[in-house]
């Protein structure tokens, strides 16, 4: 154990008053900082383990408009979250994940230990033509109310899927394609002309096309 120093303490209330010019505040293992009228955040080190313990009421809250967590040489980073910004995760200094306005970013394999689960979003006919945000709705489906067209996915980005069910309701519609979307011999399909029945087509966006990658057709809808 190091030398130790007495501190200068004010008697009324325990608070430290002066702490040497150039010295630290030394305290050995299980010694605690501790801090609130019940003591409820303690910072120590136990031997094998530093630790921020917080018992009391409330939250652990950490304030800063960047907060870099780093190992213990400095060199390299673990996580960095940022105001009004992202939230980088690393693995060996290298950004794996990275949350945007729109989601989040991964570099590198996800592996999950279920299946995954995009939700379904509706996507409605106005004026004969249905808009499709292909972000926003990557699973999309629509119930049939006019004879229309689907319109050019929008928000496309390369290498993005997406897919959408047609449910043809009591009145069989009929459903043209925009021209950003590629079939088979480029010719587009004949959706299936039956009251209450379902087809599903997959597209892959290439960076130019919509390229149909699954198409299953006549589905009963109950």
């Amino acid at each position: 154990m190091a030398d130790r120093y007495p501190l200068v303490v004010d008697s009324s209330n325990q608070n430290i008053k002066e702490l040497p010019d150039g010295d630290s505040l030394l305290l050995g293992d299980s010694e605690k900082l501790r801090f609130g009228d019940g003591q409820d955040l303690n910072i120590y080190h136990d031997g094998s383990h530093s630790i921020i313990e917080d018992t009391g009421t409330g939250n652990l809250v950490i304030r800063s408009n960047l907060i870099n967590f780093q190992n213990a040489s400095g060199s390299e980073s673990l996580a960095k979250f940022t105001e009004n910004s992202s939230v980088q995760l690393y693995h060996n200094d290298a950004i794996k994940l990275t949350t945007a306005s729109g989601g989040v970013n991964i570099t590198g394999v996800a592996t999950a230990s279920q299946s995954a689960n995009i939700t379904q979003v509706a996507i409605t006919s106005n004026s004969a033509s249905v808009a499709w945000d292909a972000a926003a709705a990557a699973n999309a489906y629509h119930v049939t109310t006019e004879n229309t067209t689907i319109a050019n996915p929008t928000n496309q980005v390369e290498g993005a899927i997406i897919s959408v069910e047609i449910a043809q309701g009591g009145t069989a519609r009929t459903i043209a394609w925009g021209g950003d979307f590629e079939f088979a011999a480029s010719t587009a399909p004949t959706v299936t002309a039956t009251a209450n029945k379902t087809d599903i087509f997959a597209f892959r966006y290439n960076g130019a096309k919509w390229q149909e990658i699954g198409r299953v057709q006549n589905l009963a809808q109950s």
